[in-house]
């Protein structure tokens, strides 16, 4: 019989059913995803459980969450390889074209309706929302340092904040969905050279 916890704050209590719930997920997946079960093999109250993801619906869609912010966190991680890695702009902006191409797949299609679902799924879960929002923000932060490396290595030139162009960049990949529904190769092809030339006007490449 798992030992119920009885003392632990609110991060770590979450982290612990998160741990669980996913397992339940990969295990199961969200047909036969069983709340009852992951309550009794994480060993947290039950209470507990309800109070920090309100139902079934609810913890199903944290764990979709926290694929989404760790999907971002690798992608961040990615390209400031990238940063690192580059010796010029052209380098540079030649493998954020490929990138874009790599993802020009129906997986790459996938996984962008998936991240619209998962954002809109938090809408109507505050502490969802918030983790959303406070990750983001997290996110472009760290983009913003990525992209001062660029400039201290000479790569880029941008006139606006890096925060600022941070926030662009996300809303541009994220806008990508649009184009996606068109199911127009020519069109996405299209999309990723806007896209590229978008970001040369704004990070400036010396």
């Amino acid at each position: 019989m798992n030992v119920r916890i009885t003392r632990s704050n609110g991060r770590e209590t979450r982290a612990v059913i998160l741990e669980h719930a996913q397992a339940e997920l990969e295990a199961y997946g969200p047909v036969k995803f069983n709340i009852l079960r992951v309550i009794e093999n994480s060993g947290v109250g039950r209470s507990s459980v309800y109070h920090q993801f309100g139902d079934r619906n609810g913890l199903i869609a944290a764990v979709e969450v926290e694929r989404f912010i760790e999907e971002i966190r690798i992608t961040n991680e990615l390209l400031r390889l990238s940063v690192a890695a580059v010796k010029t702009s052209d380098e540079l902006f030649l493998l954020i074209e490929q990138a874009l191409h790599a993802v020009s797949t129906t997986e790459g299609r996938e996984s962008r309706a998936h991240r619209i679902a998962v954002i809109a799924a938090a809408q109507s879960i505050p502490s969802l929302e918030a983790a959303l929002a406070e990750h983001g923000n997290s996110g472009d932060h760290y983009l913003a340092e990525t992209l001062e490396m660029g400039i201290t290595r000479g790569i880029i030139n941008p006139q606006e904040s890096t925060l600022s162009i941070a926030r662009i960049i996300s809303t541009l990949f994220i806008g990508r969905i649009s184009v996606d529904g068109l199911n127009s190769p020519d069109d996405d092809n299209a999309w990723v050279r806007t896209t590229v030339s978008i970001l040369k006007f704004l990070l400036l490449p010396v």
